[in-house]
């Protein structure tokens, strides 16, 4: 678990199917143990013909089964990009702090400012990033939906 989170190995955690196909939930559920030692941890699940789950009833889950807080949740959603398969580069210097690189950085105008937009139009990965904290963003501060 250490390794894990010293080298940043993401889990996919898919809690509808472990309890359903394994009979793992709750407190016998390996998710606190992960986050505890900081491993990157990110939400998912079967397809919804396999096990009739869809992603917002994982986060439900998250919250209702495993006591998972809003900040936990972000931080799933965010790793959920940081680790996926898509090109380009990550609009984070640092995925452990969440420290945006030096052109989304609040000094540079955040995620709305032109040099973001600029570092975001070449990669596809930093563009649905920033996409994911224009949304968080808005929804933090009641705006949602938009």
């Amino acid at each position: 678990l250490r390794r894990m989170a010293r080298d940043r190995g993401m889990v996919e955690i898919n809690l509808t199917s472990n309890d359903v196909i394994l009979g793992v939930s709750g407190a016998e559920h390996p998710l606190a143990t992960y986050l505890e030692y900081g491993v990157p941890v990110a939400l998912s699940t079967d397809d919804e013909g396999v096990s009739r789950s869809e992603m917002t009833l994982e986060y439900v889950r998250a919250v209702q089964d495993q006591g998972v807080d809003y900040a936990t949740l972000r931080a799933m959603a965010r790793n959920s990009l940081e680790y996926a398969f898509v090109e380009g580069a990550s609009v984070w210097a640092d995925a452990a702090t969440w420290t945006p690189v030096a052109a989304c950085s609040t000094e540079a105008g955040g995620w709305a400012g032109m040099p973001c937009l600029r570092w975001t139009e070449v990669s596809p990965k930093a563009r649905l990033q920033r996409d994911l904290e224009m949304e968080l963003a808005a929804f933090e501060a009641g705006g949602w939906p938009r």
